[in-house]
């Protein structure tokens, strides 16, 4: 796999979602590319860098999406998306035998489930910052709870915007240089005839 192209798609799949990602909303419902960029890489990397390439993309996505305060400060914490998108890309890693990898349903519904455990991980560690910090999350809308469920709906939207996105990521597939392995069958099987 070419890591120069994974950087520079999360790239620009982060500073789509920083800058184009409001667009799309619909309500709470929300989507963003970059999760659907991860999970595309999840699905054909080879799975001993897998959780190194979904912890790239969460540095990239605490760096380029700060939280803004209430007091309009910015607050930039590198680490809890890093940690969030290694347990979803951990769900995705083992998913990916049961997944037709080249079905963009199939990337869909890896995208949800990696976007579901990123968002609950996301979510706690913000909770026990706040209850180490003595201080809250002054920009969720009240209750962890309901910054779950709006996490939620924006796990739904990720799955949406994933399927023209795997779509699209797809026929750049030769780019990438993901290696593709072959299974040599033992005996008669792989005699010719």
């Amino acid at each position: 796999m070419r890591w120069s192209i994974y950087i520079v798609a999360v790239l620009l799949a982060a500073a789509l979602d920083a800058s184009f990602g409001s667009v799309l909303a619909i309500g709470e419902l929300r989507g963003q590319f970059l999760p659907a960029v991860v999970v595309f890489a999840l699905l054909s990397a080879p799975r001993k860098i897998g959780v190194r390439l979904a912890m790239l993309a969460g540095l990239v996505a605490d760096l380029l999406a700060p939280v803004v305060l209430d007091s309009q400060e910015v607050l930039v914490v590198p680490g809890p998306r890093v940690l969030a998108f290694a347990l979803g890309a951990l769900a995705v890693i083992q998913l990916r035998s049961l997944l037709y990898r080249q079905n963009p349903l199939a990337g869909a519904a890896a995208t949800l489930a990696f976007s579901l455990l990123a968002a609950v991980a996301f979510v706690f560690l913000f909770s026990m910052r706040a209850l180490f910090l003595d201080g809250g999350a002054p920009w969720w809308p009240g209750s962890g709870a309901g910054e779950v469920w709006r996490r939620f709906l924006g796990a739904v939207g990720d799955a949406v915007v994933a399927l023209p996105t795997l779509w699209l990521l797809g026929k750049t597939r030769p780019l990438w240089a993901f290696a593709s392995s072959t299974r040599v069958s033992p005996g008669l099987a792989r005699q010719g005839g």
